[in-house]
């Protein structure tokens, strides 16, 4: 009888035990088991067994498996991916495995397919007499949440993925404002029916063609401009996949993007929707991979972490805007790629992969373009109705400053701000940076003020009662605002540049009626902060959202006939391999904003750098002579996707034992680097060379595509690396 290996959440990133089985009721790969460690029960997932003990264990003192916690938790196929996903990543199974499972996943038992789940819907009455005492706040939302579905909310999303409490339901319900049932009524709970679907394009009904009759496994990329219903594309897939009984992922790179996706696919779908990101509770995340494993098959909803969750009838899987960096994870390990992982899913569960964009990263590009492609082009060239692309003008900031005018907001985008209300339009404002100045500095010696844990500037930070504070973007370390250098001792002291509060200061102060939102990480914190705060916007509560770059990130705003760009170079010049490819992906994704309604949009883009390639392409339109032109002059350099890279990274409390420890490892893998043709660069500091008090150093390797790593197992990386100092191995970083 085969000794079992049972991974344990001990320690930070997991370890493996070897127990005995039991020979009445033997437990195999996949289940989950209670064993003892230290005197103390733990929950422990089998994945793998030991025909014989090595020298180093003796049987006597190997404790067997107290029970058999839940038979088959995970599917063999989850868990031979899960090994890809940790050969390819470079990294420990059990790392993997702890970065997939969702928190308190193995303290759950789950107790088998779940019960039908009662039902709360909202009841429309305008009876006087159920509104005499006022709604409490929760209540309030509460009813907010069930109007904003199609259909009844299973309880059991009320209670889990939305955290209301059933003290709230049975308020509600005592009032008669909602109504609970063992079941939804016929009919309800399945969204709309098809008859009431949107039509398509032929472009539209020729992509989803397409997707429908792919066989298993096939890829492809859906390039559609902004507002051409890329949308509607992946719902029809999904819908098509439900009817054979298979499960769809819907992933979107940020959790700000759930809510007018989540809304969308509930409306379409109903109950069938599951959310999953981490913004929602542990035990949330854990009723959703829950729901996963039921028979019934469901569309889900969810950022770069619902990649993992395991759906035994997968049948498609959705990575809309494909392009965007949020899709990779660089810390902790493993270092993934969404898109990566999901390639690896469709290979090992069949599923169809539709990658969409309408600003495709050079990877997914090329991938569609050799005599034997391994993605299928899709294009949708036309936004909905026809409607035209916004026209792009360029604001020359070197011509106002020659005419005397050194304000932030040109004078071309003050007067058609100023034209707004009038028109009854919106217009959204994208600013570099939140907070209100980007760094204080010192005029007399040009010394910054820096965190005391990290190298960067602190950043100013300013109370709607106007009490100014300094904070890290980086640890979260906040300051009292100074009055005097610390490095000559000079009281002048100014702070430079502006972020987003500046920003809405600077319009509210020259623009008097203008009503104005700031969207950023500082306004959209808390559960629904995102959601909130666009359904105001939506609503018509402001005339300006001003924001970082979540703001050119998939929203669909209608009344959105301007997008505006301030001090666009502080993007432009990046030193970062793909940073012209990043900064035009965002420029265009941020022009598609405007001109989704009626009326035709413009966008205005101020630079002091108007001649730059990118500015030349967003105005043109032409991404993918961009493309071309971009893949030309890296396949010269041989730089990536030419070539790979991979990068390791070092931290550690001492700068000199970090140091150190960099060198000592380059030296330990150097051969073997140079053995496989590769190229091996550093040790050098990190461009940030220390963050929350932990030196950083780096080493980066760079070889022929499409080979494997030159390097030793994690372990082996590891061993002789001193106390204290981590590693991370980042096969195919994005920042190079």
């Amino acid at each position: 009888m085969p000794w079992l290996q049972i991974w344990l959440e001990a320690g930070r990133e997991g370890q493996v035990f070897t127990y005995a089985n039991s020979p009445e009721t033997p437990a195999g790969i996949g289940d989950l088991v209670r064993v003892k460690l230290q005197g103390r029960p733990h929950t422990g997932l089998v994945v793998g067994w030991l025909d014989q003990l090595p020298a180093s264990l003796s049987s006597k003192r190997i404790q067997p498996i107290l029970e058999i916690w839940q038979r088959a938790a995970v599917d063999p196929d989850w868990q031979n991916l899960m090994t890809s996903v940790a050969a390819e990543c470079h990294t420990s199974l059990f790392k993997t495995l702890k970065s997939a499972l969702p928190p308190g996943w193995l303290g759950q038992r789950n107790q088998g397919p779940s019960r039908p789940s009662r039902a709360i819907w909202l009841v429309e009455r305008s009876d006087a007499a159920l509104l005499s005492q006022p709604l409490t706040e929760r209540q309030q939302q509460l009813l907010e949440h069930l109007g904003r579905h199609s259909g009844p909310v299973p309880l059991r999303d009320l209670c889990g993925e939305a955290g209301f409490s059933r003290a709230v339901l049975k308020g509600l319900e005592a009032r008669g404002l909602v109504q609970r049932l063992q079941a939804p009524p016929e009919g309800s709970g399945a969204g709309l029916a098809p008859a009431h679907w949107p039509a398509l394009t032929e472009a539209q009904a020729s992509a989803v063609q397409a997707i429908s009759g792919a066989p298993a496994g096939a890829e492809f990329l859906l390039w559609g401009v902004t507002g051409a219903g890329k949308t509607e594309v992946y719902l029809r897939a999904a819908a098509q996949a439900l009817e054979l009984g298979q499960g769809t992922l819907l992933l979107t790179p940020e959790i700000g993007l759930i809510p007018q996706l989540l809304d969308r696919a509930r409306e379409r779908f109903g109950c069938r929707v599951v959310e999953f990101h981490s913004g929602l509770s542990d035990g949330a995340r854990v009723a959703a991979w829950r729901r996963c494993l039921e028979p019934e098959a469901v569309v889900v909803v969810g950022t770069r972490s619902a990649i993992f969750l395991p759906m035994p009838r997968l049948g498609l899987i959705v990575l809309d805007e494909e392009h965007d960096s949020s899709y990779k994870q660089d810390s902790p390990m493993p270092c993934y790629h969404a898109r990566d992982v999901a390639r690896l899913r469709a290979r090992h569960s069949g599923a169809r992969l539709v990658l969409g964009s309408a600003t495709p990263s050079l990877e997914s590009w090329l991938s569609c373009q050799s005599p034997q492609p391994a993605s299928r082009l899709l294009r949708l060239p036309e936004r909905i109705g026809s409607r035209p692309l916004p026209a792009v003008r360029v604001i020359d900031m070197r011509h106002e400053l020659a005419d005397g005018h050194r304000r932030l907001i040109s004078r071309a985008l003050m007067g058609r701000l100023e034209q707004l209300q009038e028109k009854g339009e919106q217009a959204v404002v994208l600013v570099p940076r939140r907070g209100y100045r980007a760094f204080l500095s010192c005029r007399s010696c040009g010394e910054a003020v820096l965190c005391p844990h990290c190298d960067v500037s602190l950043t100013v930070h300013r109370s709607k009662g106007g009490q100014e504070w300094l904070r890290c973007h980086w640890c979260d370390h906040r300051a009292e605002m100074g009055n005097r250098c610390g490095h000559c001792g000079s009281t002048a002291f100014k702070p430079f540049g502006a972020g987003t509060q500046r920003v809405m200061e600077q319009l509210a102060s020259e623009l008097e009626g203008l009503r104005l939102l700031r969207f950023d990480r500082d306004t959209t914190r808390g559960r629904d902060g995102h959601r909130r705060l666009l359904d105001r916007f939506a609503q018509g509560e402001a005339d300006v959202l001003v924001g970082t770059q979540m703001l050119a990130k998939g929203m669909d705003l209608p009344r959105v006939t301007l997008a505006a760009v301030l001090a666009a170079d502080g993007l432009l010049h990046r030193p970062d391999l793909r940073s012209s490819e990043q900064c035009l992906q965002l420029l265009l994704q941020l022009a598609g904003r405007a001109g989704r309604g009626e009326k035709p949009g413009e966008v205005l883009v101020q630079t002091y750098s108007p001649d730059h390639p990118v500015i030349r392409h967003l105005v043109d339109g032409r991404y993918e002579l961009f493309l071309a032109e971009e893949s030309q002059l890296r396949r010269q350099g041989g730089l990536v996707p030419f070539s790979r890279a991979c990068l390791l990274r070092l931290s550690g409390p001492s700068a000199s034992g970090t140091a150190t420890a960099a060198a000592a490892l380059a030296e330990r893998i150097r051969s073997q680097v140079a053995a496989a043709g590769w190229l091996l660069i550093g040790p050098a500091p990190a461009p940030v060379a220390r963050v929350a008090g932990k030196s950083r150093w780096q080493l980066l390797l760079h070889g022929p595509a499409a080979q494997p790593l030159p390097l030793p197992t994690e372990s082996l990386l590891r061993e002789g690396l001193p106390a204290g100092v981590g590693l991370a191995i980042d096969p195919d970083p994005l920042c190079l």
